[in-house]
């Protein structure tokens, strides 16, 4: 299996855009978004590395049979239905697991798609998603611990509401794209796993979920975690080493 490392933000501009070939060509996250204003560079090379970015990622998309789209911020994806015409898309499923801007920017995204339509809620269930995280749970951080059970306790309750609205969101649903949360596909000669929704950060991080995705063939693994912003969470550190990449 080869594989490229399309663009990514020391380069920069944001990108996790990855590129691999084994059988079929696959891209990962191919979104690109100019850095932010703490980044210590002037506004016009910004601008610069944006530009040479945006070209190596629609390079790449020319290339693809598949596309996977991790989540719905747009260093991520590039909002335009046109790019992915002909091809597998597989992404963040938009109805659940998800907060409000990214669930508009993929229903805006999605407007664009033939056959797009907004369906009947379904149901949700929403189980505490911290019972999942066995060494997070266990963690102390001594004399922090008071304020970090209270964070964790508002973070809960934040879930709670999330938890209502996707069970009242109307349903995106669109021909031919699928929803790879949790799931597994072949794609020429790799093997694809992708994981259920994790935290986009720390627990009960306000920007929402990702998925990571796993791809094995012939004997060679990659990894692409996503944003798990380092990853934070015990859990999922414990998680890239057992996979062993």
């Amino acid at each position: 299996m080869n594989f490229e490392l399309v663009w990514f933000d020391s380069l920069g501009a944001k990108s996790s855009c990855c590129l691999l070939e084994s059988g079929k060509t696959l891209v990962i996250d191919p979104g690109i978004a100019v850095m932010q204003p703490s980044f210590p560079a002037s506004l016009a090379k910004k601008l610069y590395w944006l530009a040479q970015g945006k070209r190596a990622v629609l390079a790449a998309l020319k290339r693809a049979d598949a596309v996977i789209i991790s989540h719905y911020h747009y260093d991520h994806f590039i909002p335009d239905p046109g790019l992915y015409r002909g091809k597998l898309l597989i992404a963040k499923d938009p109805n659940k697991w998800i907060n409000d801007s990214q669930r508009k920017r993929a229903e805006e995204f999605y407007s664009g798609f033939p056959g797009f339509r907004l369906g009947r809620a379904e149901r949700v269930e929403c189980e505490d998603p911290l019972k999942k995280l066995k060494l997070a749970r266990k963690k102390r951080f001594g004399r922090y611990q008071p304020r970090r059970q209270d964070l964790l306790k508002k973070g809960l309750k934040w879930f709670q509401e999330r938890c209502r609205r996707w069970n009242r969101y109307q349903k995106i649903e669109v021909p031919g794209v699928v929803w790879g949360d949790g799931k597994s596909f072949r794609i020429g000669r790799m093997k694809v796993r992708l994981t259920q929704p994790l935290f986009h950060g720390i627990e009960f991080a306000r920007v929402g979920w990702v998925f990571s995705v796993v791809v094995e063939s012939r004997g060679f693994k990659f990894l692409h975690s996503s944003d798990l912003d380092g990853p934070i969470i015990e859990d999922y550190a414990e998680w890239i080493i057992e996979e062993n990449p």
